[in-house]
């Protein structure tokens, strides 16, 4: 690699974690991936970007050849521009026309352009709105508490929507530090069992609780000093859209708040239940 070159570096988010990959390829090279996980203003700005490219380009070639277009003005870039913005959008007002053989060339070829150009936007923004939305929030902080008189980790979280997510399964895993004898070290995640890892149907709030051993290495992993980190994968069916809805989070050391419970959200009133999602961070301490 030539020493003025500097690898690409791409960030990930690891459910709120973030990470870098150095020495991956160029955004480019995947640019409709690129396009799909840019926000909204970005994505417009880019398309308006592109759009006013294309038009630079194309004015710039009517300016080029005088009399190519008919009622434009001899080398004007203005009109060219203009024209190439009629001719793209395929409006064509009729004040000013291919008057050549060059003209009407130049002008079929960007009608073409304006076609794939106008299909690939459509097709973008088709599947930025149809893609998966996250529907689940998460608890900011993670406890280690009971559950039926036994130590257990719990995460908590709730579903967004009016309707109910069908066939929900969640993960629960932590990132563990591995010394080898040689010396070199690596990460894993390790999965961690869940009391209960599938809900057929979730409609207001679900916690994710793993037992505890008396000789929990991810406890160890908490108490000590390297670097911890927590995650929580939920994935189900929504039931309205019939797609896949995802969600993610994760935890430091600092969000993982020992001897502690979380407060109740769901209330009964008058027969009917009430998820209160303003309290769904909410935590008490555990009495000594």
């Amino acid at each position: 690699m030539p020493p003025f070159k500097r690898p690409h570096r791409q960030r990930i988010d690891l459910g709120g974690f973030q990470a870098f990959k150095v020495g991956g390829p160029h955004p480019l090279s995947d640019l409709y991936y690129r396009t799909m996980e840019m926000t909204w203003p970005a994505f417009i700005g880019f398309v308006t970007l592109v759009f006013i490219g294309i038009n630079v380009a194309f004015g710039a070639i009517y300016a080029s050849f005088p009399g190519a277009i008919a009622n434009a003005a001899p080398h004007s870039f203005t009109d060219g521009f203009f024209f190439s913005v009629e001719t793209l959008a395929t409006v064509g007002y009729g004040n000013m026309a291919p008057a050549s053989h060059l003209g009407h060339s130049i002008a079929a070829c960007e009608i073409l352009l304006g076609l794939f150009f106008t299909a690939t936007n459509t097709g973008l923004i088709f599947a930025r709105f149809a893609r998966p939305r996250a529907s689940i929030v998460f608890s900011k902080v993670a406890v280690i508490g009971l559950y039926r008189g036994q130590p257990a980790l719990m995460v908590r979280m709730a579903s967004i929507r009016t309707r109910p997510l069908a066939d929900v399964t969640a993960q629960l895993s932590w990132l563990q530090r591995v010394d080898e004898p040689n010396g070199g070290t690596y990460r894993r995640l390790v999965e961690l069992p869940l009391v209960h890892s599938h809900n057929p149907m979730l409609s207001l709030s679900w916690t994710l609780v793993h037992l505890l051993e008396p000789d929990s290495e991810l406890l160890k992993a908490l108490l000590g000093t390297d670097r911890f980190i927590l995650a929580a994968m939920v994935g189900g069916l929504d039931t309205l859209l019939a797609t896949q809805s995802l969600g993610g989070h994760s935890y430091g050391r600092k969000e993982v708040l020992i001897d502690h419970q979380f407060a109740d959200v769901v209330t009964d009133v008058e027969g009917i239940l009430h998820l209160d999602l303003r309290r769904l961070h909410e935590t008490r301490a555990l009495d000594a």
